[in-house]
Order: C-alpha cells, then sequence, then structure tokens
C-alpha cells in the first residue's frame, strides 16, 4: 500500500501513531517512519489474531463439552450442519495426522500444542494479508523470527532432554578427525540457517503476495474489472494455506530429526 493505510491506522489513529513512534524510536537510523507504520499495523493484526482464535477456542471447547456431557452414544454424534466443532475437528484430525505419521502418536500428542497453534496462527494472519487494507502480522521478519525461535528451543530441547550425548554425538559425524569441521557446520544449520529458512520463507512469500494483490487491485481499477482481482484473491487464499502447512511440516520434520537422534541411540 502505498500510504501504508491499514486498519488499525483507520479504527485507531492516536494509537497507531504512538505505537509506530515507540517502534520508530527503538529500531535503528535505517528504519523509516512507513516501516514503522506497517509494523505497528502488524503488531495489531497479532493481537486481533490471537484474541479471535482464544475467543474461537472457548465457544468450541464450551459445545464439546455440552456434547461430551451427553449419556451414551449421542456424545459421539456429529453436530447437525456445519458448526464450530465440525470445523475444528476437521483440523484437528488434519494437523494430528501430519504429526502421526512423521513423529509418532506419543509425540503426536505432546506437540500438537506447537504444531496447531502454529498452523492456525500463521493460517489466519496470512488471510488478513489478502483482505484491502490488511497488514498480516506473517509480512514481518520479527513476528516470523520470533515463531522460528520457539520451534528451534523445542526441536533442540527435545533432543537434550532425551539423549544430549547422541544428539551431540550426531552433530559431530561418525569420523573423529573431520568431528570439528562437521560439528561447527550442523550447529551453523541448526542454530541458525534452520531459524532462517523458517522465518525468510515466510516473510519474503507473504510481502511476494501481498504485492500482487495491490497490482491486481491497480489494474482492476484501471480496467474497471473484477476478475483479475477475483481470481488473486483465490491464489492468495491458496498461498495462505501453503505457507500455513510448510512452516508446520518443517516444524514436524525438525522434531522428527531430533527424535530420531534420540532413538537411533537407545
Amino acid at each position: 500500500m502505498a500510504d501504508h493505510n491499514s486498519w488499525f491506522k483507520s479504527l485507531l489513529p492516536d494509537q497507531h501513531a504512538a505505537l509506530s513512534s515507540w517502534i520508530k524510536g527503538q529500531a535503528h537510523a535505517e528504519f523509516t517512519q512507513p516501516m514503522a507504520d506497517i509494523a505497528a499495523s502488524g503488531i495489531f493484526s497479532s493481537w486481533v489474531v490471537s484474541i479471535f482464535l482464544i475467543l474461537v477456542a472457548l465457544i468450541t471447547k464450551s459445545s464439546l463439552s455440552k456434547a461430551t456431557s451427553k449419556q451414551g452414544l449421542a456424545k459421539y454424534e456429529a453436530d447437525s450442519g456445519f458448526g464450530l466443532r465440525n470445523l475444528f475437528e476437521i483440523f484437528v484430525g488434519f494437523i494430528y495426522d501430519l504429526a502421526e505419521s512423521n513423529i509418532g502418536k506419543k509425540d503426536a500428542n505432546k506437540f500438537f500444542w506447537l504444531l496447531g497453534g502454529l498452523f492456525i496462527y500463521i493460517l489466519f494472519n496470512n488471510l488478513i494479508g489478502i483482505m484491502p487494507f490488511g497488514v498480516p502480522a506473517t509480512q514481518s521478519i520479527s513476528n516470523n523470527f520470533s515463531m522460528a525461535i520457539v520451534v528451534l528451543i523445542v526441536f533442540v530441547g527435545v533432543g537434550l532432554i532425551r539423549n544430549a550425548k547422541g544428539f551431540f554425538a550426531h552433530m559431530a559425524g561418525p569420523i573423529w578427525w573431520i568431528a570439528p569441521l562437521i560439528f561447527s557446520i550442523e550447529a551453523l544449520g541448526i542454530f541458525l540457517i534452520r531459524p532462517l529458512t523458517l522465518s525468510v520463507r515466510l516473510t519474503g512469500n507473504m510481502n511476494g503476495d501481498h504485492k500482487v494483490l495491490e497490482v491486481s487491485y491497480l489494474l482492476s481499477e484501471a480496467i474497471h474489472g473484477f476478475i483479475l482481482p477475483s481470481g488473486t484473491l483465490v491464489l492468495g487464499t491458496f498461498v495462505s494455506f501453503i505457507q500455513a502447512f510448510v512452516f508446520t511440516i518443517l516444524t514436524v520434520v525438525y522434531i522428527q530429526l531430533s527424535v530420531e537422534h534420540h532413538d537411533d541411540h537407545h
């Protein structure tokens, strides 16, 4: 957006200006005011998505509790129509099956909170990005790198907790005389490359998708049409799902690698 307009800036201009000014004051000299405006709008989007998902989760939990309180087989019957409970059952089944097929049932239960949370948070932020004047948090490298750091802590943590010796032995490789070199390369890959690839991939794709949407809107205004932006919205929705899926499946893979380090030495 050339004028950096957004929902946050339109609805709460004073609060947007205050947050934007604070961000500008904390950042380095090359961080311009328009960049600070976009960052402030991204933070607002993150708050909106987080609050929305918490409320939806509470409503769905209430619906599930009501269903499980029924007697006999009635508690297992699906809701009539298509409601939040049905939608979340599909979502939970999809993420759980993805995790179970890669890291097993036991670890799928343990790490579902992370995988499900990442997928749905990224997805809804991505979908904000395809709406007019929507500035998603996933457009920000700092937001995405923060998620990548959480993933790093989890998959390194599980490797160290289950078998620290095996984790470091795998990093050193099987040949002792080149172990320092292999260890350095592995450490670089684990502690820097993996978080960077997670965050940079998501940031680049969402910024690129946003630019495509901007161009399609400008072209549609010039030719007074709607087919081009409609097609772009469909593509943007597809990209939103794909990017959420890619981030989640890479998280599963990294956890799987740490779990395998444990299994290989037991």
